[in-house]
């Protein structure tokens, strides 16, 4: 890559970590173009429907109701929203980094900062994609009413997968929950609660799902078992297995360590001109605090890289 760069600072992405790094570039009189893939805010928060209470001193009664927040203060600063871009692939070298937009001309910048955030993890099995948003949900905070004091199914080892499971459990669901593995990573409160629960019946392990069958009640799973094969009938099967970055083709590859970005204190990548923030990185706590906090820090070091500050 060995264009002149058209932007000084490229933000790629819109979520807690997005709009952070934009307030504070702004704050330091660092010139940026942000980029969204659809021109919206919020990214993983629009997909919290449950309390966020650990982000001091506000409380909020879901993701929308921070990101509505959030798209306040960007108001009240005159910071202009997202552009709507997908960026498809990042070339990087000595000079800076081009940007392959989708549909567009490519961009280069000096400097990239990403914050493209993460997506629910599928099974991939067969029969997901067609059930998802009917049969197969990947949030029981949002549907879990919708299936109310019926049989349904939670996939899942984490703590994500029991918080589900007992949260369906209080709405009267009988919850099948299907560990793939003999590794529960939950946390021990959450374990010893949905073992004790009356409505919560853990299958043995490993249990997993070989297809996924469309029924007018809902779905018929075809498992692999310790005794055999066997069909599980549900109204709906949850589908919660943790989360992976959302990332465009890099060239040349990142350090990455367990699917994540590598980060340092400072945000820095394994490349001198790409800065990485929130969920996308090793940042071992994930979380808006952390999130808000990554991307003031990374505002802070695209003003020094760039001899602003």
């Amino acid at each position: 890559m060995n264009h002149l760069a058209d932007i000084d600072c490229a933000l790629i992405g819109a979520g807690a970590a997005g709009i952070s790094a934009a307030i504070w570039l702004d704050a330091l009189r660092v010139p940026f173009a942000w980029l969204s893939s659809d021109g919206k805010l919020g990214g993983t928060l629009a997909r919290v429907h449950n309390p966020i209470t650990n982000y001091p001193p506000a409380h909020y009664d879901d993701g929308l109701a921070l990101i509505e927040g959030l798209a306040a203060h960007l108001k009240r600063k005159s910071i202009a929203l997202p552009e709507a871009a997908q960026v498809q692939a990042i070339v990087a070298g000595d000079l800076g980094c081009e940007l392959q937009l989708a549909g567009r001309p490519a961009r280069v910048a000096r400097l990239v900062i990403l914050a493209t955030g993460t997506r629910y993890r599928l099974l991939g099995v067969p029969g997901e994609a067609e059930g998802l948003g009917a049969h197969v949900s990947q949030s029981a905070m949002a549907d879990a009413p919708r299936f109310a004091n019926r049989a349904v199914a939670v996939v899942g080892g984490g703590d994500a997968g029991f918080e589900n499971a007992l949260h369906l459990a209080r709405h009267g669901c009988t919850v099948h929950m299907l560990l793939r593995n003999d590794q529960i990573k939950a946390r021990k409160a959450f374990v010893v609660e949905a073992l004790a629960h009356r409505h919560i019946v853990v299958h043995p392990r490993p249990t997993t799902i070989e297809r996924i069958v469309s029924l007018t009640t809902g779905c018929r799973l075809k498992l692999a078992t310790p005794n055999g094969h066997r069909d599980l009938d549900v109204a709906c099967l949850f589908v919660r297995v943790g989360v992976e970055p959302v990332l465009p083709s890099i060239t040349p590859d990142l350090a990455f360590s367990a699917g994540y970005v590598c980060v340092d204190a400072r945000q820095h990548t394994s490349h001198p001109n790409i800065l990485a923030i929130g969920d996308i990185t090793t940042n071992p706590l994930r979380s808006v605090a952390t999130a808000v906090a990554a991307g003031a820090v990374a505002a802070r070091q695209a003003a020094d890289i760039l001899g602003i500050y």
